[in-house]
């Protein structure tokens, strides 16, 4: 997993390296978004945009640690409105703990006050082999995803669901990043030129939008949510392999195309300076900008409903997909 030595490191880094995401992971359109028909305008860090929560997010803040061990962490931390400008407040706990060769990540969220848009996700950069890795392109990578979300150049929605059929999009069979790219690059995809670099950066729709996200059930179990593999990451030259499991309806791909060795942003773990496909993430979460997406599933929370999910990272060195 790609990180930083220390904290003052961590500081002059990328937010979203290794952070655990919210209130709204990846972007909302033009920092806007109606709900009750009230229009709410959210505080911009992306361009126009609000991306993962915006500059006052959760990967800015300083959780509270609320129960550890050797196996496990719980941490809490509370969105207040005054502080990320969403309506309302929500109470989150997110613990992560060992289990077996499974890193699993559960999360709760109890809204008070206001609905409010809620997505969270876990956005680790893995590469399977190691620090001293240039990249991760010789991964091989599969997606269990028919369709994927097109964006735009900035990376909002176009608001249709794509088949992945016959495109550099299409990992339903495992493939290395490497052949992926260099497929879209062959056809002219301008959907992996979206900076300066050719690279990934789309949502997955892994399982169905509706319905999910909404239990008012304040006793709920997550445990008993039902999880379902996403995708599978495996690399010839470790051996080692990580399956990716969620109760959520899509996994965003970032292929790391936006690192650049630039200091001090990019600087890593045991004095690495990560450049372009140094790691890649693999976010399990709601779809992209839903709030301004019709079709994309339903977002909002309530005042007394409570979100809960799981996120499993599952590790092995078997080598069959």
């Amino acid at each position: 997993v790609l990180g930083h030595d220390s904290l003052p490191q961590l500081l002059q880094g990328m937010p979203s390296m290794g952070a655990f995401v919210g209130r709204f992971a990846n972007r909302i359109a033009h920092s806007r978004f109606t709900v009750d028909g009230q229009v709410h305008r959210l505080p911009a860090n992306d361009g126009p945009h609000c991306l993962h929560g915006g500059p006052r997010g959760s990967p800015h803040q300083v959780f509270n640690v609320l129960e550890h061990s050797a196996e496990r962490l719980l941490m809490g931390w509370t969105f207040r409105s005054e502080d990320d400008g969403f309506p309302g407040e929500v109470d989150l706990r997110v613990g992560y703990r060992l289990e077996a060769a499974a890193l699993v990540v559960d999360y709760s969220a109890t809204v008070r006050g206001a609905a409010t848009p809620l997505n969270f996700t876990s956005h680790g950069f893995f590469n399977l082999d190691g620090d001293e890795a240039r990249d991760v392109y010789g991964h091989h990578l599969q997606i269990d995803a028919d369709r994927f979300v097109p964006v735009d150049a900035q990376r909002i929605p176009l608001g249709v669901m794509a088949a992945v059929g016959g495109s550099a999009f299409d990992f339903r069979t495992s493939r290395t990043l490497r052949d992926a790219l260099a497929q879209a690059m062959a056809c002219g995809d301008a959907q992996i030129r979206l900076g300066a670099l050719p690279g990934f950066d789309h949502a997955f729709v892994t399982g169905s939008t509706d319905g999910w996200q909404h239990n008012p059930q304040a006793d709920s179990d997550a445990a008993d949510a039902p999880l379902q593999r996403q995708a599978r990451l495996y690399s010839a030259v470790s051996g080692i392999a990580m399956e990716v499991w969620s109760d959520a309806p899509s996994v965003q791909l970032y292929s790391g195309a936006a690192l650049d060795g630039s200091l001090p942003r990019h600087a890593g773990k045991h004095g690495r300076v990560y450049g372009p496909g140094a790691g890649v993430c693999l976010e399990p979460q709601g779809l992209p900008d839903a709030p301004n997406q019709p079709g994309f599933g339903r977002w909002a929370c309530r005042p007394g409903q409570t979100l809960r999910g799981r996120i499993e990272y599952r590790f092995s060195t078997d080598r069959s997909t």
